[in-house]
């Protein structure tokens, strides 16, 4: 199976980023709330037999969020929510900051073709 990152990359799927991204979670959240080995293999299980050729990484993170909360893991769903949240605003920060830094050291392709001389 493909993996279609946020970027349009397509890589190889990798099981072991989804019990990284886990595990990293479970460990803000008591062991009473935290996904067992079973747990996470069941949703791996899951994201695997739906046989898809492709699938995008944010449509295997929503399988994610439903699959915790289904096994009655809300608070880890919340943690692994917040995450993800956290880490879209960085990378939407980390896209201004490169406009910005295009645009000061002038290797900003638009700003370096538009022409101030149009015709309004």
């Amino acid at each position: 199976m493909k993996v279609i990152k946020r970027d349009g990359r397509i890589v190889e799927y990798n099981k072991q980023k989804i019990i990284t991204a886990i595990d990293k979670a479970n460990c803000d959240v008591p062991i009473k709330e935290q996904a067992k080995k079973k747990d996470i293999d069941k949703i791996i299980n899951y994201i695997e037999s739906l046989d898809k050729k492709r699938i995008l990484v944010e449509d295997i993170q929503d399988i994610i969020e439903q699959k915790l909360m289904e096994l009655g893991k809300y608070q880890l769903a919340k943690k692994y929510i917040t995450y993800r949240y956290t880490r879209e605003l960085v990378r939407k920060a980390n896209t201004t900051d490169k406009s910005i830094k295009e645009l000061i050291d002038g290797e900003s392709e638009y700003w370096n073709s538009e022409n101030s001389n149009k015709n309004a």
